[in-house]
């Protein structure tokens, strides 16, 4: 079957449109929606689920499922990857034409770590101008994601509309044959002239290989009114201004949280498109456990973290101050409870660890964050 649920989730998928592709503020100047006033709007009107989609990154993916967990609404964490022409280690050739877009999107917490790897490789592996990766590392992390074929920057797309069917054909197989969900995604918005082609293509595709649709708005800002708020984003990100004719934008106002009437309305004629993403939802089942944030250092002779950290601060503090008095003793011990009772413990032993090990082979060390 092309739609597969994971275990444990209600039997029937649910009929509501559920937002798939969405950017927030930390789709870095390309995203106006920010993460509060995004779930509230997505509580207010009763959204079951909600999904993250950021350009290349997972920045937003623990705040947001924090939030939307405390709004009751579904957290589906993904991300919108560039995917390399080629190999991600490549570096020649046009930026743009260099990559394209898919949206890949967390089914469980094994989805999740891939999701993770994939994203983290992009940037130390595969950064040409973009983060990117490829299909070598996508099929060796693919296990437990769902794969959207993207906006009109995907391949997919970019085949479709350029005509090349067998070879958008072979794509879809390729994604199919080593993916939990393979869905081509349809998307509705004015003034991208070859997007109604791109569409017919798709539902062709849908047809020939029987794979399914998903209905998606390329979301960038919460309400139609915000499209304003978008266009300075966009003009701050290209380094041009407002009143330059010429300059870089959204053709029109179609990128906001369309409610499900809106989206049921557009794909009347295809209501599978809308029940898909409801399909999606219930496949995605994903809580994270963020009870332990930091991690574990390996201390000593069993002690505990504070411990450790305090030996290890009581005797730097005896080997830098020939006189150690009260007010020095007053002084370290207040600091210790504040890192005991704010249990960054772990932080500061991670931080020394690598403060020593550099040290030792005389690499240069600044310090960093609010531990300076």
């Amino acid at each position: 079957s092309p739609l597969r649920r994971s275990s444990g989730n209600s039997s029937m998928p649910s009929t509501e449109f559920v937002h798939l592709h969405l950017h927030t503020e930390y789709s870095l100047l390309d995203g106006a929606c920010r993460i509060g006033e995004l779930l509230d709007h997505a509580q207010q009107a009763g959204a079951p689920a909600l999904a993250v989609t950021e350009h290349g990154n997972l920045f937003s993916s623990v705040i947001f499922h924090d939030e939307a967990r405390k709004r009751g609404v579904k957290p589906i964490l993904g991300c919108e990857v560039y995917v390399a022409n080629g190999s991600r280690h490549a570096r020649s050739g046009t930026p743009g034409a260099t990559n394209n877009h898919l949206v890949l999107l967390a089914e469980n917490l094994t989805g999740y770590h891939n999701l993770i790897k994939l994203v983290s490789a992009g940037y130390t592996e595969g950064f040409y101008y973009k983060p990117r990766v490829d299909r070598e590392i996508l099929e060796k992390y693919s296990e437990g994601l769902i794969v959207l074929s993207g906006c009109p920057s995907g391949e997919v797309p970019q085949l479709v509309a350029a005509g090349r069917m067998d070879d958008a054909r072979q794509v879809t197989d390729w994604y199919r044959e080593r993916f939990d969900g393979y869905f081509l995604e349809l998307m509705e918005h004015g003034g991208v002239p070859e997007l109604p082609a791109i569409n017919q293509g798709l539902l062709k595709l849908r047809q020939d290989a029987n794979l399914p649709i998903v209905a998606t708005n390329d979301a960038h800002y919460i309400r139609r009114e915000h499209a304003s708020l978008q266009d300075i984003l966009i003009c701050i990100h290209t380094n041009t201004n407002v009143l330059d004719e010429g300059r870089l934008r959204m053709s029109e106002d179609s990128y906001y949280i369309k409610s499900p009437a809106e989206m049921a309305d557009l794909y009347s004629e295809l209501p599978d498109a809308i029940s898909n993403t409801g399909a999606i939802a219930d496949m995605c089942d994903l809580q994270l456990d963020l009870s332990q944030r930091l991690p574990q250092y390996p201390v000593p002779n069993d002690m505990s973290a504070d411990e450790y950290l305090a030996n290890l601060c009581w005797e730097g503090l005896k080997a830098r101050l020939s006189t150690v008095g009260e007010v020095e003793n007053k002084r370290l011990s207040y600091e210790l409870e504040v890192v005991k009772k704010t249990q960054f413990a772990n932080y500061f032993l991670v931080v020394w660890d690598i403060a020593q090990f550099v040290r030792r082979r005389q690499i240069y060390l600044a310090v960093r964050g609010s531990a300076a």
